[in-house]
């Protein structure tokens, strides 16, 4: 708000009667302002709090042509991985727009900032905005305004905008990073009794879409853990959700105003495209199940058996044997692909570097076999290998832009196996390494162009290796630090060398 509308709310607050400049009423052109599928403001929010929210642009929505690239990117790049709300009804109140409908201001604008990074850049610039990392800032600023005013009143809405918000991790100093929204997600949803066939908290949430809000909660809360080796939220022990299936999921042909809205999106006309991206995330739960396990094991102080490795090395070699044979990963037969036929495709990508991230954790772990080194390495190599093949991929699909922020997290090791096999003198070894290591950090100066973590940990990686005299310490500290809560001791003793 500008300095002087605040003085005025101020001598308005304490004398008790209008300021002269300063409207008593709110003006009818702020809610004309708002498309009729939007839900209005509660009648109780106090006038100070809407001219705030004008002032600060949260009424301003994207253009048409801006939406519909937000609501087909969400659909094709968020929803998959975080199927958060029923999206038939959402998409529908927007495209009819009639006000028979409406969405929350709070879930708009949290789904679009979950979007926005994975959107074309010729649309960013074309809206006036200079990077997609200043779009996402400045969508990030009005759902969290809206947020911290309280305005949403509906606890199942609030958790669906949290939980989009947990798409907000940028550096490892913020205190209000994904692991904070996590934290209000679950608190909230604690709140919440699981509905029974007798009685149910919300008249407008169904027990699938309160199965799948759960599971978005701890697959985000075991994947963060795994990637970025952080402390789990959720206790093992208090959770006993049943595993969601495809019957929890709104498949279904859309019609044909919403299809049209989204620029004919093909996901929303492919039943099969919505089923294998359903079925996609119910494999991510039991992925999920057996990550928690892993991630307990690895982030321990003390060493474990060698049974106890054996187990965890089974239960994920079990999981990927038992993974349907239509979602399994496998390498482009063309470069030629139709955008769900893209989607499917990261999705399954990011779902095996899931897998190999998890498989790389347990090899990573401290020495448990008195012969373990050569076992562990092979495994390793065999992994990182497996993880630059994918990345490639993803590369030449031009689907990088379309990873989730986390996947920093991902290469960070794979670009550490890479420098210690440089470092080997063994030409079988670092002839691969110098072409995967550029790879990889092409694909983070890409993520940079999105997140400021990837952009600053590419610089870092780039100023290290060519042996840049005039970085400061201080310049890579924050890059230290996210290093050491990332790699192994080995891998940092790599570093100690270059840095």
């Amino acid at each position: 708000m500008a300095p002087l509308a605040n003085c005025k709310l101020v001598a308005h607050n304490l004398l008790g009667f209008p300021v002269p400049g300063l409207p008593d009423s709110i003006p009818p052109a702020y809610e004309s302002a708002l498309p009729p599928f939007i839900q209005r403001l509660p009648v109780n929010l106090p006038h100070k709090d809407i001219w705030y929210l004008a002032e600060e642009g949260v009424f301003a929505l994207p253009s048409d042509s801006l939406l519909k690239e937000l609501l087909k990117t969400f659909v094709l790049h968020v929803y998959p991985y975080l199927p958060v709300l029923d999206l038939p009804p959402f998409l529908e109140a927007i495209a009819n727009n009639d006000g028979k409908s409406h969405v929350s201001l709070l879930l708009f604008h949290a789904a679009m900032f979950s979007s926005i990074a994975f959107v074309d850049p010729k649309y960013i610039h074309s809206a006036g905005y200079t990077s997609r990392k200043d779009a996402r800032q400045e969508f990030f600023r009005k759902a969290r305004i809206l947020y911290d005013l309280d305005v949403e009143q509906d606890r199942i809405v609030l958790i669906q905008s949290v939980l989009l918000l947990t798409y907000c991790h940028e550096t490892t100093y913020d205190p209000k990073d994904f692991r904070h929204w996590l934290e209000i997600a679950l608190s909230q949803a604690a709140l919440v009794p699981f509905p029974s066939d007798e009685h149910w908290a919300s008249k407008t949430t169904s027990r699938g879409l309160w199965k799948r809000i759960w599971w978005c909660i701890y697959t985000r809360d075991r994947l963060i853990a795994l990637i970025l080796r952080r402390a789990t939220v959720i206790e093992e022990a208090n959770f006993s959700m049943l595993l969601p299936t495809l019957a929890d999921f709104p498949i279904q042909q859309y019609p044909t105003q919403v299809v049209k809205k989204l620029g004919y999106c093909e996901v929303l006309q492919r039943i099969d495209y919505q089923e294998q991206l359903a079925q996609i995330f119910v494999e991510k739960t039991k992925l999920c199940c057996t990550i928690s396990g892993i991630d307990i094991l690895t982030t321990g102080a003390s060493a474990s058996s060698p049974s106890v490795f054996i187990h965890y090395i089974n239960a994920l070699n079990g999981w990927q044997a038992n993974l349907p044979s239509n979602i399994q990963y496998r390498a482009p037969s063309s470069q030629s692909l139709s955008e769900g036929e893209k989607a499917l495709f990261m999705y399954r990508a990011w779902l095996k570097m899931i897998f190999l991230a998890a498989s790389r954790a347990l090899h990573r772990h401290n020495s448990i076999f008195s012969n373990a080194e050569e076992f562990q390495e092979a495994g390793l190599q065999s992994i990182t290998q497996s993880m630059a093949g994918i990345a490639e991929h993803l590369h030449q699909l031009d689907l990088v832009s379309c990873l989730p922020t986390t996947t920093v997290g991902l290469l960070i090791p794979v670009l550490a196996m890479h420098l210690m096999n440089i470092r080997s003198g063994m030409p079988n070894l670092w002839n691969n390494a110098f072409k995967s290591l550029y790879q990889c950090i092409k694909i983070l100066e890409e993520l940079g162009e999105v997140y400021i973590m990837a952009e600053s940990m590419a610089t870092f990686f780039q100023s290290t290796i060519c042996g840049d005299e005039n970085k400061s310490n201080s310049d890579s500290v924050i890059e230290r630090e996210f290093l050491e809560n990332i790699l192994t001791s080995a891998e940092l003793e790599t570093f100690s060398h270059l840095v």
